[in-house]
């Protein structure tokens, strides 16, 4: 049996490409090791995020994602319990507003916007474009090289031209 918390917050600051990539990078090690798995979905204002996995563990996590400074205003919308995941093949799947599987699947389904819609409505479209992303990135083989910049070296736009 396992628990399903889904929650609702505000973003404060930059929760950009970069910010995402580093979150995810930090939290796939992390919820492997604690049997957790998420989808977050996110636009420019609010994040919306499922999180899956033991009780006592997820009580842990979700005072973890309380103290983050990325996000306030933190609401749980739902906590269920749980046959199966929901998510089972993500350790922290993401997707935002302009994610083109995201628009596939929504554009397709003619909702509301998407925080106007019930749980059960928003978790079964993360669902769909969980399917959909998960034939193009396998989450076992998830990894983020970061490229490396020589501070040393000149940009080459002002290399001296002989």
């Amino acid at each position: 049996m396992f628990v399903q918390t889904v929650y609702e917050s505000r973003i404060t600051g930059n929760f950009g490409p970069l910010v995402l990539l580093a979150l995810q990078k930090s939290a796939v090690v992390r919820n492997r090791e604690l049997g957790i798995t998420s989808f977050l979905y996110h636009d420019t204002e609010r994040i919306f995020q499922v999180v899956e996995g033991d009780s006592d563990v997820l009580t842990s996590t979700m005072g973890r994602i309380q103290a983050s400074n990325l996000h306030t205003d933190i609401k749980a919308r739902a906590m269920l319990r749980c046959e199966e995941r929901s998510f089972a093949h993500w350790y922290f799947g993401a997707t935002h507003a302009q994610d083109p599987h995201f628009l596939r699947v929504y554009r397709a389904l003619k909702k509301p916007p998407f925080f106007k819609l019930d749980v059960v409505d928003a978790v079964q479209i993360l669902q769909m474009v969980a399917r959909k992303k998960r034939r193009a990135v396998k989450m076992d083989q998830f990894s983020i090289k970061v490229r490396n910049f020589n501070k040393n070296k000149e940009p080459r736009a002002l290399l001296a031209v002989p």
